[in-house]
């Protein structure tokens, strides 16, 4: 008899303990669901925040070109320029385009200040494909007009201006060891530029 009611507290003990061991098992999952779930979604709302405003990609790569000079015939490779150790200007225009005149007095300072000792390496470009696309004689005919010294190109696909990011006139990127490394649309005068130019000479 005692035998027997030993091997029923045996028994009665075990139940409860595996009771006890699945009461916890299931306080545990509750607790990670409670717990685990918020964490992992806040360190991808984190990962995503940090990628989103605070992680830089690496400068755009400035897409390469070789264009003709409307005026000279002379033919000029990005090749040459874009990987040199030098910053290299190039503005994008269109001849009838106001902003585009207005802007040419200040890429003369910077022309100057900068693109006659040869700090800098500059160049415009022409024939973006609109309803008026620029010919290469209305761009040889702008240089002249405005008596602008640097080379004036003229982009026969006419697409190079959006390969860039630009949908509007005028527009300028500097390019560094092939990389854009300053974009903007718009005018700038000539303290702006050369705030931008100095940054990254």
């Amino acid at each position: 008899m005692a035998s027997k009611r030993r091997r029923k507290l045996e028994r009665k003990a075990s139940q409860e303990g595996d009771e006890r061991i699945a009461a916890r098992r299931e306080a545990f999952n509750d607790n990670l669901w409670k717990i685990g779930v918020p964490v992992v979604v806040s360190v991808i709302l984190v990962t995503v925040i940090y990628f989103g405003f605070f992680y830089e990609l690496g400068a755009p790569s400035a897409d390469s070109w070789n264009l003709e000079e409307a005026e000279t015939g002379e033919m000029y490779s990005s090749e040459d320029y874009y990987d040199n150790g030098k910053l290299t200007l190039v503005e994008f225009f269109h001849t009838d385009c106001p902003h585009c005149q207005d802007q040419t007095e200040p890429l003369k300072e910077i022309y100057e200040a900068y693109g006659q000792n040869n700090t800098i390496d500059m160049f415009s470009i022409g024939g973006y494909k609109m309803s008026d696309q620029d010919t290469k004689n209305d761009i040889s005919s702008f240089k002249f007009k405005y008596t602008l010294s640097w080379p004036h190109l003229y982009d026969t696909n006419g697409e190079l201006m959006r390969d860039y990011g630009f949908k509007s006139y005028p527009s300028m990127a500097l390019i560094k060891d092939g990389e854009i490394v300053y974009s903007h649309s718009g005018e700038l005068t000539y303290d702006e530029l050369s705030e931008q130019i100095e940054k990254y000479k």
